[in-house]
Formats: C-alpha cells, sequence, structure tokens
C-alpha cells in the first residue's frame, strides 16, 4: 500500500483550542479517505503539497510528487491548455478536464476544479486544485455521444437518399441526350460534374456524422460547420415541407472545438426543430455575433413551456410522443466538453429560440 503519511505542516494546525484539533483531524480524515487529490502549488506550478489519496488515483506516493512540476505529470500536449486555465484562475473555482500520466503509464481523464489561495504569512498565492478520475464516465459518454451520432444518421439516411436521387435522374436524362449525339455537350458535362460533386458533398457528410471519432480540439470555422450541417438537414427539412434559412455575415468565423461533435450539436437542434414544426414553416440559422461566439436556431414550432425548460436534457424526459430525451442530452454533455452553455428563449411570434454560447 501507499504512503498514508499526509504533507501537512502539523504545527499550523496543531493549536490548543478545540476547534484547532478538530480541523486538523478533519483535514487527516479528508487527506486519507477522500477519492479527490487535493493539491496545491506555488507559482512556478511546483507541488508544495498533495493528499495522500494521490496513491490511490495516480498510483504515487504522495513523496513522489512534493518539490516537482506539475506539469511533469500532464502529457506534454495538454501543457498549453494547463497554462490557459491558470492564467485565468482567481479567487472563486474553475473547472478544467484535462489528461494525467499515471506511474503505470495510464493516460487518464481527470476533472480539476482549482482557484488561487493566499499565505496569510507571506502574503503568497498558491494555485490550490480538487481532482477526480472521470474516465470510466468519459468512456460512457464517449458511447452515448457515439449511439446518438448513429442514430442521427439512421434517421437522416431516407432524407439524404431523395436528395441523391433526384441529382441520379438528372445525370441519366443528359447521359441519354449525350447518346444521341446532342451538339454543346460541354454545359451538359458541367452540370453532371457539378451533380456528382453534389452528390460527393452530402454522402460524404453523412459518412463523416456516423463515423466514431475520439474527443480532438482543434481550430476550426463555424460558418463552414453551419453550411455542412444545413446541406444535409435541408432534405430531411423539406420532406416535411420546412425550409432551412442560413445567411452568415462573415465567410470565417474561428473557435477552437471538436469538430464532429458541434456537428452533432446542431444536428439535434435543427432535427429537434423540424420535428417541432407542426407545418410547413422555416427554420432560421443564425450566428448572432462572434466573441463570444453565439449562435441561434429558431423554429415555429408551439414553443417550450416554462416549467419544462429546466428538464429538457434530462434522460427520457421529452416533449415528442415517440423521443427519448437523450438527443438534448448528449447535446448538453458535448457543450459541457466545451465549456459553452445552452438557453431557450420564446419567440415574439410563436416558437423557440435554442440559444448555444461559447466562451470567449
Amino acid at each position: 500500500m501507499g504512503n498514508k503519511t499526509a504533507f501537512i505542516d502539523e504545527e499550523r494546525f496543531l493549536a490548543k483550542d478545540k476547534y484547532s484539533r478538530l480541523l486538523y483531524a478533519a483535514c487527516q480524515w479528508i487527506d486519507t479517505q477522500s477519492k479527490q487529490v487535493i493539491t496545491v502549488l506555488n507559482e512556478d506550478l511546483k507541488i508544495v503539497y498533495i493528499s495522500s489519496s494521490t496513491y490511490q488515483v495516480f498510483g504515487y506516493d504522495a513523496s513522489n510528487f512534493l518539490h516537482k512540476s506539475v506539469l511533469d505529470f500532464i502529457p506534454s500536449e495538454e501543457h498549453q491548455l494547463i497554462f490557459e486555465h491558470m492564467k485565468r484562475l482567481n479567487y472563486d473555482s474553475r473547472s478544467l478536464e484535462h489528461k494525467v500520466i499515471r506511474k503505470d503509464g495510464r493516460i487518464i481523464t481527470v476533472q480539476s476544479s482549482s482557484g488561487i489561495i493566499i499565505d496569510s504569512n507571506t502574503n503568497e498565492n498558491y494555485y490550490i486544485s480538487l481532482t477526480q478520475d472521470i474516465t470510466d464516465q468519459k468512456k460512457a459518454q464517449e458511447l452515448l455521444i457515439s449511439s446518438e451520432k448513429l442514430t442521427s444518421a439512421g434517421q437522416l439516411a431516407a432524407g439524404v437518399a431523395h436528395e441523391i436521387r433526384n441529382p441520379l435522374t438528372s445525370l441519366k436524362g443528359f447521359l441519354q441526350l449525350l447518346e444521341t449525339g446532342i451538339e454543346g455537350k460541354e454545359a451538359y458535362l458541367k452540370i453532371m460534374k457539378d451533380e456528382i460533386e453534389k452528390i460527393e458533398t452530402i454522402s460524404s457528410e453523412l459518412l463523416y456524422i456516423a463515423r466514431p471519432s475520439h474527443l480532438k480540439f482543434e481550430d476550426e470555422n463555424m460558418v463552414a460547420i453551419l453550411n455542412d450541417i444545413c446541406l444535409l438537414m435541408r432534405s430531411q427539412a423539406r420532406m416535411n415541407d420546412i425550409q432551412i434559412e442560413f445567411e452568415p455575415l462573415d465567410d470565417q468565423i474561428k473557435f477552437r472545438c471538436d469538430r464532429s461533435q458541434i456537428k452533432q450539436v446542431f444536428i439535434n437542434l435543427i432535427k429537434n426543430a423540424i420535428e417541432a414544426t407542426e407545418e410547413s414553416g422555416t427554420i432560421a440559422v443564425n450566428i448572432v455575433q462572434s466573441n463570444p461566439l453565439i449562435v441561434d436556431v429558431v423554429d415555429e414550432g408551439p414553443g417550450v413551456p416554462n416549467e419544462m425548460k429546466e428538464k429538457l436534457g434530462e434522460p427520457f424526459f421529452t416533449t415528442k410522443k415517440n423521443g427519448s430525451g437523450l438527443g438534448l442530452m448528449v447535446t448538453k454533455q458535448i457543450l459541457s466538453n466545451h465549456d459553452a452553455t445552452i438557453k431557450i428563449l420564446d419567440n415574439e411570434d410563436k416558437g423557440s429560440t435554442f440559444r448555444v454560447t461559447f466562451p470567449s
């Protein structure tokens, strides 16, 4: 078993009064029993204190960490993420998901809630964090997201098949014309090429959505992402006599995200908007502003009653007859991964606006 000695300055805690003795006992109990790891870093990110629970979570004794940089135990590709997180810290708590290298070499996913504390004797700032292993939780979330992606792909397949059939019919007609030796074949060949590219774009987008993927944050263009999704979803919308409008004012709005997961978010929101619109109508996708990035999906459905707004996103709670409630739950989980939020607003006339706000 690991070393159960807590690295605490006992003189700071062992005062004569009863309160201090109880506080010390409480700290000792938390130190050995908690499934969270308590870490205190100096401004150079050197570890000055770590709880004994580190043995259960990371496989190291507490003594292996002391006076070493916390970056020694974090994969190098995440160092910049840690630096940026530390810059944003203040005296409240901020949460961050990141990787940690265990003693056995395994890389696990952890969630750290961090803030700044002050040593009242020296007036020096220290970073404090509570860290827990969420590897199993993340794997379960990834399975749920993959399942939702496959479900979405299956639901979209009928609309995509209809969307592909139209250009295929055009191609067949043009081929028959070319067989007759008609003049001006260059113009027909150009139209045929355009139709083939349309088929390729739609089918590629469907395959991309269905493909399993691991969480990977990169700089992406929100305009391009929404263009792809609107192209894919228009086929299903047209089957329900619904138009999807997306008219961005800029060609590029950069932000950092996992492209596949953010596409799943807007597939879910537009799919919900289609299902909520009971008759022919319009769904508008609007980029409200770029910093912080805000995107609205506006429908013309019956709206969401106030008492249901907070419950939407809970597992198996849904306002749809054959719904499971998992789509919006997955959407909220993905947005949480991106430190983003979703809010349901009432439209003045009818319907709802699902507003997604990304961090600045």
